[in-house]
């Protein structure tokens, strides 16, 4: 060093200057960034699929009285895109950055949102206190049909067997799906015939199905 007590001096004086932030060019994000995935709830038929594949745990499935809520915690969610590969309706995307004015806005915003009450204890990272429902509602991955906002959660009606009234660990948009789907890969013939055993069991119960399957002729050693 050509000038020790120079270079002394400039960094004791830097002791007492104000931090300087110099702008400088990081590069870019890819189109292909993932960030919070997203779930249509017009498609979504609350079928657990998202739930069996979530690698984090985020993904959470509650079976209340007659409704069966979906929700992903934004938190646990390592953005994997395993659910949305799994849904078998398209109904989950990953979404990328934020294009929009109120995407960038809720962006900015999400970490600093506090009061309210919380739904679901859910807790904030290196924060030993619940999250708001204001924060919660701005985080999560869900949009409700007709709405543009992402929102807290998917609720759908569950099943209740048309024969003894229990309520069904399936939604009823669920059994609408699996019906068409069947019927829609079957020979017009055979097509028909299934319909017919499909009114009969598939709004029912295991129990109602395993007990009245002779009565209603809906066995399948028929076809033996």
């Amino acid at each position: 060093m050509k000038n020790p007590v120079k270079a002394f001096a400039g960094l004791i004086a830097n002791f007492f200057r104000k931090p300087v932030t110099i702008e400088e060019n990081y590069g870019f994000l890819s189109d292909t960034f993932r960030w919070l995935p997203r779930r249509d709830d017009e498609k979504c038929t609350g079928c657990g699929a998202c739930y069996e594949r979530c690698s984090s745990g985020a993904t959470h499935i509650h079976d209340v009285q007659e409704e069966r809520t979906v929700c992903i915690d934004s938190l646990n969610c390592i953005f994997c895109g395993r659910c949305a590969d799994a849904c078998p309706e398209s109904a989950l995307e990953l979404s990328f950055e934020p294009k929009t004015d109120d995407e960038k806005k809720v962006r900015e915003e999400m970490f600093d949102i506090e009061g309210g009450e919380c739904p679901h204890s859910l807790i904030r990272p290196k924060e030993n206190k619940e999250a708001s429902l204001e924060y919660l509602r701005r985080i999560s991955l869900a949009h409700e049909q007709g709405e543009d906002g992402p929102c807290t959660k998917t609720m759908l009606p569950l099943q209740r067997c048309s024969v003894c009234g229990e309520i069904m660990p399936e939604t009823s948009k669920h059994l609408e799906i699996v019906k068409k789907r069947a019927l829609e890969n079957l020979q017009p013939e055979t097509a028909k015939i299934v319909e017919e055993d499909m009114k009969l069991y598939l709004t029912a119960c295991v129990s109602c199905r395993q007990k009245y399957s002779l009565i209603w002729n809906t066995h399948p050693r028929k076809y033996i």
